[in-house]
């Protein structure tokens, strides 16, 4: 029997569906309100492979489960590290990992899924992180050194004891990490101009932070480099204008042959639950991936940060979570 995550009756909780059981084999405070968690099997063996810019859903309690980015080398067979920025003003996670998770506790987490890949074809690689967004990009560092490829880490942080593997970047990568404190006076010599003059054109610039700083990150990549060749992970939805008032709509689920209303104030997801279909859901938010799913005919109101560009073009995939049918029907492959 797996060991209570808090300790008390009422927050014992059985194993959801498509997980497995891991064990807080270390848990340490790695940087100001900055906490790692070092994963393990209980059984000692090696957990599922993943690649750089992975990421698992890590299960705190029968409600509360939250995404959290993997900062180890993909080589290492046997664990998986997740960096966790203590939010005090946040919904509870980051809280619940610092004060509630111990040692020796045994969690819940998905399988890695990736929607922030490396293009391991590219001539040159970009890596920017913004405070806790080092934690995708530090395991790509890992992945680049290792296949000998060229590449440069920019990591700006608002003081040197707030930003998590600063030292161990500069240990590992030497001469390819350049890193910026804002007290001590990074801030103005984070030149985005200067990072991106002369970059050979089959470069891919990656990065991950707040959304404001991805922002001016991406607006400078853009003089460079074509849309296709930079990538971004949020941690949080971007604020979107108003898109007006939403219509319902019919949804037809092609494999269990129903045909279901959408009203205008339910999303997607919500239906399916109502009416007996479970599908992998996560964040709610469009931002993880983990409900992403086949759409057989009718038009989409694409509004995650998930799927890119030229996959919603392809009009294929879309996610269910957030988004919506821009017409009056939509058939899903469900």
């Amino acid at each position: 029997m797996l060991r209570k995550l808090f300790g008390k009756a009422s927050d014992e909780f059985s194993q959801p569906k498509d997980t497995l059981a891991v064990v807080v084999s270390s848990k340490k405070t790695i940087a100001d309100k900055v906490v790692e968690l070092e994963l393990r099997s209980p059984e000692g063996g090696d957990l599922p492979a993943f690649t750089a810019g992975s990421h698992i859903d890590l299960h705190l309690s029968k409600d509360q489960m939250r995404q959290y980015s993997l900062a180890n080398n993909p080589t290492e067979k046997d664990r998986y590290l997740c960096a966790v920025l203590i939010e005090e003003e946040g919904t509870g996670g980051s809280k619940a990992v610092a004060e509630k998770v111990q040692e020796g506790d045994r969690l819940f987490v998905s399988n890695p899924r990736n929607h922030f890949a490396l293009s391991e074809d590219a001539e040159h690689s970009i890596l920017i992180a913004g405070g806790i967004g080092v934690t995708p990009l530090l395991a790509m560092a890992y992945r680049l050194k290792q296949q000998g490829k060229s590449f440069k880490f920019y990591y700006r942080c608002r003081t040197r004891s707030r930003a998590a593997y600063a030292e161990l970047l500069v240990q590992e990568f030497a001469d390819s990490v350049e890193c910026f404190f804002s007290d001590e006076g990074g801030r103005e010599m984070f030149d985005l101009i200067r990072i991106m003059e002369d970059v050979p054109p089959n470069t891919h610039l990656y990065t991950c932070g707040g959304n404001d700083f991805m922002d001016q990150v991406v607006e400078a990549a853009k003089t460079r480099l074509p849309e296709e060749q930079i990538h971004l992970e949020h941690f949080h939805p971007p604020e979107i204008e108003n898109q007006g008032e939403d219509a319902g709509f019919e949804l037809y689920c092609t494999k269990s042959d129903k045909r279901l209303q959408v009203p205008a104030d339910k999303s997607i997801v919500e239906v399916l639950d109502e009416n007996g279909i479970d599908i992998p859901i996560s964040c709610t938010e469009g931002i993880c991936g983990s409900c992403i799913t086949h759409f057989t005919e009718g038009e989409v109101d694409h509004r995650d940060f998930v799927l890119s560009k030229s996959e919603k073009e392809k009009k294929r995939l879309f996610t269910p979570c957030c988004s919506r049918a821009a017409g009056p029907r939509l058939a899903i492959d469900i």
